[in-house]
């Protein structure tokens, strides 16, 4: 067997070449941030006016409730029917338009709402420590109007929960903000940096819708984590991808910078 012999090729070679990135790892951190706290806050304010718009409507079903059952125009059984079966159309309706994690959140406290039966033996207990069909009927009177007075109650721990969001999705916002702000004091072009940073924000607050779209299939009702960690991770590829289309679109936004457009 013949032994082989080293190849040997010479040449010159360029060595420690400086290789530019088209965007810094910097830069795609902070538009993924920005994209998710753009969509997280937008769905905390959201949220906020839906609950309160969730209380103000049972509140006033529950007032107009005990306002005919206290001129006869309908008995308390009635009465509390009635509020059952609203207060339960209400909620359903306001989740319609409540963020898929703030959906989670409320499917977790209460994933379907509690029987008219289960209600009458719940305030039966509270009251005489027995089921609903053991009362007499002065008791059960005394049930009905317990559930009346309590059906546009409010339930302090989730509102105050939601007023936090709202507060905590103000100052998302105000964070965003000045990220923004001190990217555009700090651009040569600040025109065009302000229309990099519309376009970063948007695209967060759209990946991000996206993403809330995949809760149901990918998360079970109630799943927070799970949806919260979807959202975030559609705002965060949304955020990136206005970063992206941004740079892809560098000079245009040159040129509109330049257009007078009042």
């Amino acid at each position: 067997m013949n032994d082989l012999e080293p190849l040997l090729v010479t040449g010159s070679y360029v060595v420690q070449k400086a290789h530019a990135l088209s965007d810094s790892p910097l830069d795609i951190a902070i538009a993924g941030f920005e994209g998710a706290a753009t969509r997280f806050s937008i769905d905390a304010i959201k949220d906020a006016k839906t609950r309160s718009s969730y209380m103000t409507n049972i509140k006033r079903m529950s007032a107009q409730t005990i306002s005919d059952v206290s001129s006869g125009s309908i008995s308390a059984r009635e009465g509390v029917e009635f509020c059952h079966e609203m207060r339960n159309k209400i909620m359903l309706e306001h989740r319609k338009f409540t963020s898929a994690q703030g959906l989670a959140f409320a499917e977790r406290k209460k994933k379907l709402p509690p029987t008219l039966q289960e209600v009458l033996d719940r305030y039966a207990n509270r009251l005489t420590n027995t089921n609903y069909e053991n009362l007499s009927v002065e008791q059960k009177g005394k049930v009905y109007y317990a559930i009346l007075e309590s059906s546009g109650r409010d339930n302090a721990g989730v509102s105050s929960g939601t007023k936090k969001m709202q507060v905590m999705g103000k100052v998302g916002i105000l964070v965003t903000a000045a990220f923004a702000a001190y990217e555009i004091i700090n651009a040569d072009n600040k025109v065009k940096e302000v229309s990099r940073q519309t376009i970063i924000a948007g695209g967060g607050a759209a990946g991000g819708r996206l993403g809330a779209l995949g809760v149901p299939l990918i998360c079970g009702p109630g799943a927070l984590i799970c949806a919260v960690a979807v959202v975030l991770a559609g705002s965060i590829v949304g955020g990136v991808a206005g970063s992206i289309a941004a740079d892809s679109l560098d000079d245009e936004l040159e040129e509109f910078s330049k257009w007078e457009v009042r």
